[in-house]
Formats: structure tokens, C-alpha cells, sequence
């Protein structure tokens, strides 16, 4: 064979051996294109998944901080509302009583009352509330402000009672009438006297064996003798029952139960004050 014919031969060989190479080269390189792809989509599976999270924990993190802004205006609300209450109970009974100094109607006294029981049911309400609402540490000291609120509210509402009928002697004794004013004078004077026998006895001073009882009782009967002397509706039952315990022990807002549960009720609120504070905005504030 000549030259010509061997170089023709090894071109046509070098032609077959290339036609593979190059088949191998394209799958080489389309494996990699493929590999390259395939990282490609993984990175940016995992970012298009890392921004799903970051935005879903954004979301989450911006939901439950409006629910805690949302739970703190409930709470704020119900505190403020529960303080508003127990005051008011304090402040319509103190104005009853101011009210009955005076000489005041049927009606007015049906409105007064009704209005210190519907202060007192609103009362009640805000602490339940509250329980609900919590925590222990706020509905504690909330529960003892109702307890001493309601304990104030029975006091000052008797209290009502024995100035109604303090101030309804005290225009009887300036009645025109001598025989009505000397009736009344004569029901202040045995008054006084069962006053100064409960001061003697709680003063511990000496007395005969029973006499104290006796004296005692002695005045009460000259109290109620005065008083079924008088014109008949002066004083009723209860107006001249209300003189009668406030002479022989003492007026309801003297009382050590009435003033235990001022002391209680203001106690408890700097603790319920303190505490709500305390839930809302996270620490004590001074």
C-alpha cells in the first residue's frame, strides 16, 4: 500500500476512534451541566425555603405581639374598671350617708340604696374578671379590696340609718310644739345615759355586783319609753333600733369592724396597684 493509501486509512481510523471520544465528551459534559443544575435548584430550594421560614417566623413573631398587645388592653381595661368599681362603692355609701343627714324622701332613700347594690353587683362582676383574667398575684389583693369594699358598703348603709334618724330627733326637737320637742329632748337625755354607762363599762370602771346590767337596761327602757312618746312615724323601727345600738356601743363607722376594713381596703389596693403594674408593663414601677 502506498502512502497515499495508508494515510487515507489512518485519517478514516482517526475519524472512528473520534466519533466515540466525542460521544464520551458530550456525556461528560452533559452530566456535569445536569450536576451543576441540580446544585443550582437545591441552593435555591434552600433559600426560597429559608426566606419561607424567616417570613413565616416574622409573621408569627408580629402575631403574637399584637395577641399580647391585644391582651394587655383586656387586662389594663379590666384592672382600671375593678378599681373604678370598688371606689365607687366606697364613694356612693359615704354620700348616703351625707344624704341622710338631711331629711330626705322615701324615694331618694329606695334610690340611694339601689344605688349602692348596683355599685356593689358592678363590683362584684369586675372581680370576676379579673379571676379570669389573672394572675394570682393581682386577683389576690383584688379579692380582699371587693371583701373590704363590701364590708364598707353594709356599715355606711347602716350608718345612713342612724343619721337619718340623728338629724330627723334633732327637727323634732325644734317643733313648735313644746310637748313633741320636750318628748324628743327627753329620748336625747336617755341616750346619753346609755352612752355614758357603755363608756363606764368599757372603761373598766368598778360597779356593784349587776348594777351596770341594771343601769343599762333601766336606760333603754326610759329610750324606748321616749320614743313610743313621740307622734307615731317619727321615728320607725329601724331609725330608733340604729340610735340604739350607736348610743350603747358606738356608730357604725366607729366601729372597729368598719374601720378594719378601711385599713384592709387600702392595704389591698397598693397591692393590687403594685401587682397590675407589675403584669403590664413587666417590673415593679415605683
Amino acid at each position: 500500500m502506498d502512502l497515499e493509501g495508508i494515510g487515507a486509512l489512518s485519517a478514516a481510523v482517526v475519524a472512528l476512534i473520534g466519533i466515540p471520544a466525542s460521544m464520551l465528551i458530550g456525556r461528560w459534559q452533559t452530566k456535569a451541566a445536569l450536576r451543576g443544575a441540580e446544585a443550582t435548584s437545591e441552593a435555591g430550594l434552600a433559600q426560597a425555603e429559608s426566606a419561607y421560614r424567616s417570613a413565616l417566623d416574622a409573621v408569627r413573631a408580629e402575631a403574637n405581639a399584637a395577641h399580647l398587645q391585644w391582651r394587655r388592653g383586656i387586662q389594663r381595661e379590666a384592672y382600671a374598671s375593678f378599681l373604678l368599681a370598688a371606689n365607687r362603692v366606697k364613694e356612693l355609701g359615704e354620700r348616703f350617708v351625707m344624704d341622710n343627714e338631711e331629711d330626705l324622701s322615701a324615694e331618694s332613700i329606695r334610690v340611694g340604696k339601689a344605688s349602692i347594690d348596683d355599685a356593689l353587683t358592678t363590683l362584684k362582676a369586675a372581680q370576676t374578671i379579673i379571676e379570669l383574667e389573672g394572675p394570682e398575684d393581682v386577683a389576690a389583693p383584688a379579692a380582699g379590696m371587693a371583701n373590704a369594699a363590701q364590708t364598707m358598703g353594709y356599715y355606711l348603709g347602716k350608718q345612713a340609718i342612724y343619721e337619718r334618724a340623728w338629724g330627723k330627733l334633732g327637727r323634732i326637737m325644734d317643733d313648735q310644739s313644746s310637748d313633741v320637742s320636750a318628748t324628743a329632748v327627753d329620748l336625747m337625755h336617755a341616750l346619753a345615759d346609755l352612752g355614758r354607762l357603755r363608756s363606764a363599762a368599757s372603761s373598766g370602771a368598778d360597779e356593784p355586783n349587776g348594777q351596770s346590767s341594771h343601769d343599762a337596761r333601766a336606760a333603754e327602757r326610759s329610750c324606748r319609753s321616749a320614743w313610743n312618746a313621740l307622734p307615731h312615724g317619727a321615728l320607725n323601727d329601724e331609725e330608733f333600733s340604729a340610735l340604739l345600738e350607736g348610743w350603747w356601743s358606738r356608730p357604725p363607722t366607729s366601729s372597729s369592724s368598719y374601720l378594719d376594713a378601711i385599713r384592709q381596703f387600702g392595704e389591698a389596693e397598693t397591692r393590687f396597684v403594685r401587682a397590675a403594674k407589675i403584669e403590664l408593663h413587666g417590673q415593679a414601677i415605683p
